[in-house]
């Protein structure tokens, strides 16, 4: 599943969105960042691959003090210890195209927000455009930029940080209709019979 999870990661962000500077010959999108150290929450429809993400410590190399350092201004608000970087988020554009808030999408951001409480995290960082940022306003969630936005790619980029509460889940939850936990169990043992699973890579 994560062999298919690369090699959608690249139709989707190389084929159709034209990063140009990750394409491979083996048509696989892994970066420097795909490590052990990686967590990839991917999204499955009865066995079928529809989309995914990945998360990387902020105490780890990561994608946002590495490629984007550029866009950080601001300090984090608290220790990269209790922080994670958000990277790689997709759905498969044929469940996506014509619709606005996917059901897709809806869980991801739910799954999202389950796995950084889980995980115990304070806030999760993220790079992408302003239209991403606004989106995550609109399910809830307190957002705080951490410089301002840079022209990337003819796209107005910006680097910002999610503040992960269990308000956070309760109102991405509420606005996009998704009230049960997202997240399946993968060799990983639970920390309390309430908190939700995650699938770990």
């Amino acid at each position: 599943m994560l062999e298919r999870n690369y090699r959608l990661r690249h139709k989707i962000f190389v084929d159709m969105q034209g990063w140009e500077a990750i394409r491979r010959p083996d048509e696989r999108d892994v970066d420097a960042f795909d490590t052990a150290d990686a967590t990839h929450l991917l999204l499955l429809d009865d066995g079928e691959l529809v989309g995914g993400s990945r998360f990387t410590p902020l105490d780890r190399p990561n994608l946002l003090q590495t490629v984007f350092s550029d866009l950080v201004q601001g300090e984090f608000p608290a220790s990269p210890s209790l922080g994670a970087d958000w990277t790689r988020f997709y759905v498969r554009s044929d469940r996506r195209e014509g619709r606005r808030r996917a059901p897709e999408s809806a869980a991801l951001f739910c799954a999202m927000m389950e796995y950084a409480l889980f995980e115990g995290y304070s806030f999760i960082t993220f790079v992408s455009t302003i239209y991403m940022l606004e989106h995550g306003v609109s399910v809830g969630w307190h957002i705080t930029p951490l410089g301002a936005p840079a022209m990337i790619d003819g796209k107005p980029t910006i680097a910002a940080w999610i503040e992960v509460s269990e308000q956070a889940l309760d109102n991405v939850r509420r606005t996009t209709r998704q009230p049960a936990p997202m997240l399946a169990l993968s060799g990983v043992t639970r920390r309390s019979p309430q908190t939700p699973a995650i699938i770990r890579h």
